[in-house]
């Protein structure tokens, strides 16, 4: 008897693979966050309506709509994305977005959506609704007031915001270098923080040397848990060995024989309590691989506690990060001096070059 298309698992995984991978193109390809949303949202109603739908043509008709999507995706054609949606907005209720989508939407009908065009757009959304809540704006704005009169105020208030955050910062006085240290097994990996080396300046070895940290130390614990799954098993045939010869049963307590303690001496590690023969045989050679393993653990251990010593001293890293911190301040609070007797007095938010954003970039703020 045939069946229904819907009901092939290869249709459903065809359908699957391609909504994973529009979702994945979707970001990478459109940087407005609310075209994102529409998007994502209307494919969603979709592939919810049409789930049940058992006309192959029709099916196949949304499909090549789909593969249509991906395709202008991955070349940047958000116009014809645009285009693409509005027969299906026709069929169903039109889509309810938020305030910030109406206004990008009302605002940027070209194709072009630089990151910096969508986050002032992005500024004035907020602004108008703040501005709305309050009573002090109308429901309905046109486009040519948002973008001659409000986005240079829009964008003046934010500037005014970092400016107080800035300031803040500035009347706490010179920061500080911190020691600071992240845990790997029993390793802490001792590093310095200051404002100097942080985010993008942080040091790009110091990523390297933790993730490795990471993956050795996990690698030892997996060796050490195999180890010990290993002598268990060991332990049973020296005993049946054992028993064999001599019909004697061998009692010996694992736990304590393997147990490690930091730095043993070479007599207490390899005295094998007097044991017979098979115990040497069969459970030493486990033994042995274990103590290395943690004998390295130890050592990696004593490593970075000698290297947090050499961060500690006075001509090393903490002292040099500290030092370049409040050179730092110091250069930011002249710069800041100089921004308020020279330029701040004369901001005006309608002049390109004397508007508080320009003002602010140009003093390194």
């Amino acid at each position: 008897m045939a069946q229904n298309f819907g009901s092939i698992p290869s249709h459903k995984s065809y359908v699957l693979s391609l909504y994973r991978t529009v979702l994945r193109n979707i970001p990478k390809h459109c940087h407005s966050y609310a075209f994102q949303y529409e998007i994502k949202k209307n494919l969603s109603k979709q592939l919810t309506k049409h789930k049940h739908d058992k006309s192959s043509w029709s099916v196949y008709i949304l499909l090549e709509k789909f593969n249509q999507l991906n395709d202008y995706l991955l070349e940047n054609k958000l116009l014809e994305i645009k285009n693409l949606m509005k027969p299906l907005k026709k069929s169903t209720k039109q889509l309810k977005t938020t305030k910030i989508l109406n206004s990008l939407t009302g605002l940027c009908e070209d194709n072009s959506q630089s990151p910096d065009e969508i986050r002032k757009l992005h500024i004035l959304s907020r602004y108008i609704k703040q501005k709305q809540n309050s009573g002090l704006l109308p429901a309905y704005i046109s486009k040519k007031y948002k973008l001659n009169l409000l986005l240079p105020l829009a964008l003046n208030d934010h500037a005014c915001e970092n400016l107080f955050h800035i300031q803040q910062k500035l009347e706490k006085g010179p920061p500080s270098a911190r020691l600071s240290y992240t845990k790997e097994g029993r390793n802490q990996i001792w590093f310095v923080r200051s404002p100097i080396n942080k985010g993008k300046q942080q040091s790009k070895k110091l990523g390297i040397l933790i993730r490795q940290e990471r993956k050795n130390s996990q690698k030892n614990i997996d060796n050490l848990n195999f180890c010990e799954v290993n002598a268990t098993w060991a332990l049973h045939e020296a005993i049946w060995e054992e028993y064999l010869e001599s019909k004697k049963i061998i009692k010996l307590n694992l736990p304590k024989y393997l147990e490690y303690t930091s730095y043993p001496s070479k007599s207490a590690k390899y005295n094998s309590i007097g044991l017979n023969k098979s115990i040497k045989e069969w459970i030493d050679p486990l033994r042995d691989i274990m103590f290395n393993l943690q004998s390295k653990s130890f050592q990696r251990v004593e490593y970075f506690n000698n290297y947090k010593e050499k961060l500690l001293k006075k001509d090393g890293q903490l002292a040099y990060f500290d030092k370049m911190s409040k050179k730092m301040y110091i250069k930011r609070l002249e710069s800041f001096k100089r921004m308020s007797e020279e330029d701040l007095p004369y901001i005006t938010p309608f002049i390109g070059e004397r508007d508080l954003p320009s003002v602010l970039a140009k003093y390194g703020f």
